[in-house]
């Protein structure tokens, strides 16, 4: 199968991310995914910015948080989520948290206000 490399890396992304297996994240990474033709856009580049935070790729996690990170998206707590990490900057992972809360993903929140300790 060929041509599926977004749809099917994601979830091995995020796995290998479950799992704590930075090389696997590393070799699952790539580039960040297409908005126009991809349908799994959100997921991937979800995916896509925790897998860079695992890594503590700071500077492509400046980069691709400056494309994403609109207010009130759904990408937008991932986007402050990733920088607040690389930063070390609990207040944006605490904000990363309240728009997750904001879009009712209460898991997510408990998962990113559990990584600022």
């Amino acid at each position: 199968m060929t041509g599926y490399g977004t749809v099917l890396d994601t979830p091995r992304l995020l796995l290998a991310l479950h799992r704590g297996d930075l090389t696997a994240v590393e070799s699952l990474l790539g580039e960040p995914a297409v908005r126009a033709s991809n349908w799994f856009y959100l997921s991937s580049m979800a995916a896509h910015l925790d897998g860079l935070a695992a890594l503590g790729e700071r500077e492509r996690v400046e980069h691709e948080t400056a494309l994403v990170l609109q207010p009130g998206t759904y990408l937008e707590p991932f986007a402050l989520r990733a920088l607040g990490l690389v930063r070390e900057d609990a207040v944006l992972i605490g904000q990363a948290a309240e728009r997750f809360d904001a879009f009712g993903l209460a898991w997510h929140a408990s998962q990113t206000r559990a990584l600022a300790g």
